[in-house]
């Protein structure tokens, strides 16, 4: 029962940290956009309905690359901590 509870708690940890990395990571990644807008566009820089257009399109296939799927690990990694732990102090 133990054993649960402190999945559940992990479980509500990772959660929120993964939240927080992916607004972390999608910041960037819109700030690398914003960035690249201004200096290939200097005479249309600042907040304008093309550049908003432009990052828009560019975010799509975000979610697929790389760097948005190893997020994922934020689930993985402490799970298979706490269950490597787990059967190595009950190993008998």
């Amino acid at each position: 029962m133990a054993v649960i509870r402190l999945w559940l708690f992990v479980l509500a940890a990772q959660m929120v940290f993964y939240v927080l990395l992916r607004m972390h990571i999608r910041s960037g990644q819109v700030e690398r956009l914003e960035n690249r807008w201004d200096a290939r566009h200097p005479d249309h820089a600042g907040n304008t309905a093309a550049r908003r257009a432009f990052i828009a399109k560019a975010m799509v296939g975000f979610n697929r690359t790389l760097r948005a799927r190893l997020a994922g690990l934020v689930f993985v990694l402490p799970t298979l901590a706490i269950v490597v732990i787990v059967i190595l102090v009950n190993w008998q």
